[in-house]
């Protein structure tokens, strides 16, 4: 990559350094250079360790849109190998994946699984463990990491990633579907556990730099964080290769479209109340006409005469659908009301959605992690 700036830097000084700018043709030779020299660079490589059905290949798929083929009942992959991921768009590049088989399948393994681990790591980009969040069974995995990257190979630490996948599915089990979030019991038990598990770690590789990770690929829950990890342990100078096969699933996907349409709705309200009066306004003046109107139908049939025409191009009449879109806030409840229930996790995110200016409900849209932080601080609110 060095190699490639300084060619090119040198290609723009020399051509800085002439009489005439570069034509277009030759600007457009110059990128096309350019372009496949960042192409033919060698595609970023993942060892992905861990025991069969922890979600190794659905991680895959969730952090680069892999179509990589997910096992439910037994392994996918029984033995090292390289992976090429699909091209799925003009920007995103191949990335090569080495599924290692698990080092917990069979102990009779270890030994054998030791010799072909020290042989595949220093060949990778990032080593990414995982495991499953709700497991606290350390052990083995500080053994084997104490085997790996102890001191035969202490500079492949910095490389590592603690994935806890399957966020999920932590006790007590009562992930919120309609947010796709942790209810608030589940978001203290996944903090207590990155934290415990970093720190068991760090234990036995004191020159580990970075933290355990927990998130859910299934759920599309926290990828960002994971992702975030795994360009820290990537060396520099290859981080870049790695960003630019970047394809994270949307986490909103996942989130229950009626919520989401809900809060829009009652942020519209909440950011433009103008309107929202104007138009209520109007539908109350069209349900004034038409009550008016039926009053002159019924005099006149008593009185046998016909009942004038409504008037349509003097008075303006909103139309039928107007009450039916305006917004309408929760209605607050009365002094003498006994205490409601406490609301569901879609009515207070909806209401923490209306509170917000049109300008950070567009910043929320936008990024997924900020969306994230936002709804997973609500709804670790609304649990106290």
């Amino acid at each position: 990559m060095k190699r490639l700036v300084h060619t090119f830097r040198k290609e723009l000084q020399a051509a800085s350094g002439r009489s005439d700018a570069l034509t277009p043709a030759e600007q457009e030779a110059l990128l096309r250079g350019y372009d496949a020299a960042l192409d033919a660079e060698r595609p970023p490589r993942l060892v992905l360790i861990g025991e069969s059905g922890v979600g190794k290949s659905t991680t895959v798929n969730a952090l680069f849109n892999a179509g990589q083929p997910v096992g439910h009942t037994r392994a996918t992959t029984d033995h090292a190998y390289a992976i090429q991921v699909e091209e799925v768009s003009g920007r995103r590049g191949m990335l090569e994946v080495v599924d290692m088989p698990g080092i917990g399948d069979d102990v009779a393994n270890y030994r054998r699984y030791m010799d072909l681990y020290l042989r595949v790591l220093p060949t990778a980009d990032a080593i990414v463990w995982v495991h499953p969040a709700e497991d606290r069974s350390v052990h083995l995995v500080q053994q084997a990491l104490t085997d790996l990257l102890g001191q035969s190979a202490p500079g492949l630490s910095d490389r590592l990633v603690l994935a806890l996948n399957k966020a999920d599915e932590i006790d007590p089990h009562d992930w919120n579907r309609s947010a796709n979030l942790p209810s608030a019991r589940q978001l203290e038990a996944l903090r207590e556990r990155a934290a415990d598990f970093t720190e068991k770690i760090v234990r036995i590789l004191p020159a580990w730099h970075g933290g355990a990770v927990t998130y859910s690929a299934r759920q599309h829950y926290n990828l960002t964080a994971l992702f975030k990890e795994m360009m820290r342990a990537v060396p520099q100078e290859r981080r870049w290769v790695l960003e630019r096969r970047m394809d994270l699933a949307d986490f909103t996907a996942k989130v229950d479209r009626k919520l989401l349409k809900a809060a829009s709705a009652r942020m519209l309200a909440e950011v433009r109340p103008q309107a929202a009066v104007e138009a209520a306004q109007a539908a109350q003046a069209a349900q004034a006409a038409q009550a008016a109107q039926a009053a002159q139908a019924a005099q006149a049939a008593h009185t046998g005469k016909a009942a004038p025409a409504a008037a349509s191009a003097t008075e303006p009449v909103a139309p039928a659908t107007a009450e039916a879109s305006v917004p309408r806030p929760a209605a607050a409840p009365t002094p003498s009301a006994p205490a409601a229930p406490a609301a569901a996790p879609g009515t207070r995110l909806s209401e923490a959605f209306a509170a917000l200016p049109e300008a950070k409900w567009r910043e929320l849209v936008e990024n997924r992690a900020l969306f994230l932080e936002f709804t997973r601080r609500v709804e670790q609110e609304s649990g106290r």
